[in-house]
């Protein structure tokens, strides 16, 4: 645990971006920090400062049991890496973390706290296998994430049954992603499953009605228009073919417009062609792809760009800084204002690229 005087020096100081923590962030935290607890829970949805939150956390445990005592783990390799990227600590996912316990030997220490992010996608089996483990060293758990949001696809609720079991679970309720009052209300109402809160968008002219046609055409030319002016825009879809052909239109309009212009194309895993400048995903974590510095590689879910292909199906691939992304678990995407924290380009051999390699 850390010292309430620590924990009050944190709370009262901007961090380094000169934000203050909101009051409900600051109760959480001294909550955390004091309680003395083995295991706790941090309750959140999406936007309501769960990141800056862990990260003052991280300071003033830090503050008491020094530098590297707090380390992260996640479901996904992709996680586990945004989580490193905010919070500057070592990460790793929990699938990984356990494989290097039975291989390595690999555990915790006396001290550490251990932030599992997005709990609620891991399963239960491997939240109790690592508490255990924890609570035998000497080190304390925060689960983190949110008991409405997308569950974990192996046997899970752990998350949410702990955080509904305790009477005083820390809770973020303050939502600070949106421009608009009524939009933080309408998102709250929405994840507490009140259909009211449907009239609310209604209302504000943000659902659009429509034949499944009429309405692909309109969230394609939207997301084309977003592109046009500069700006950074994800478009979805509800399946997988969806996808495949939105995909194929935008990058035929690029290909028109002059965005882009592959002299030389591969073939990705769903018969599409990509080339130089395209926008690619990875679909599978490969921890032999690596950059020449070995300090990046490649996972599910990471967004490239190509910046080079091979004769022999090969593609070399860069991340964008100025836009760093990573597609989520739950579909959403990650945007990251500055990229990672390390750069480099990667080969990936053909086999990889007809397999594994989607556009982006």
């Amino acid at each position: 645990m850390v010292q309430l005087a620590t924990v009050e020096r944190i709370t009262r100081s901007p961090d380094a971006d000169g934000r203050m923590l909101g009051d409900d962030q600051a109760d959480a935290l001294t909550r955390i920090a004091v309680s003395g607890r083995m295991l706790d829970v941090l309750v959140g949805p999406a936007g309501a400062g769960k990141t800056t939150a862990m990260s003052a956390l991280r300071r003033a445990w830090e503050a008491e049991h020094g530098p590297g005592s707090v380390v992260g783990l996640a479901p996904s390799a992709v996680a586990a890496q945004v989580l490193a990227d905010d919070l500057g600590i070592a990460t790793e996912n929990t699938t990984k973390w356990w494989q290097n316990h039975l291989i390595h030997g690999t555990t915790f220490e006396a001290g550490q706290l251990v932030i599992i992010d997005e709990a609620s996608l891991a399963g239960t089996l491997s939240l109790d296998r690592i508490t255990h483990l924890a609570q035998d060293a000497g080190a304390k758990v925060l689960l983190v994430g949110d008991y409405a949001q997308l569950q974990s696809v192996d046997a899970g609720g752990a998350f949410a049954m702990i955080a509904r079991d305790r009477a005083d679970t820390p809770e973020l309720v303050d939502v600070h992603r949106f421009t608009h009052p009524w939009e933080k209300t309408a998102s709250l109402e929405l994840r507490h499953g009140r259909t009211p809160a449907i009239d609310t968008y209604l209302a504000h002219e943000r659902i659009k009605d429509g034949d499944a046609e009429a309405m692909t055409e309109a969230a394609y030319n939207a997301w084309r228009a977003d592109r046009d002016a500069g700006l950074v825009s994800v478009l979805i879809a509800e399946t997988h073919e969806d996808v495949t052909a939105l995909n194929g239109r935008a990058r035929a309009d690029l290909i028109l417009n002059k965005t882009l212009n592959p002299d030389r194309e591969v073939e990705l895993r769903d018969g599409a062609a990509a080339g130089v400048g395209d926008t690619i995903i990875t679909r599978q974590n490969n921890r032999n792809l690596r950059t020449l510095a070995g300090r990046d590689w490649v996972r599910n879910g990471d967004i490239w760009t190509i910046t080079a292909v091979g004769d022999d199906g090969t593609i070399t691939i860069a991340r964008d800084y100025g836009t760093g992304a990573t597609a989520r678990d739950d579909g959403t995407i990650k945007a990251r204002k500055h990229g990672r924290r390390f750069g480099g380009s990667i080969l990936l051999p053909a086999s990889y690229v007809a397999e594994h390699v989607d556009l982006g």
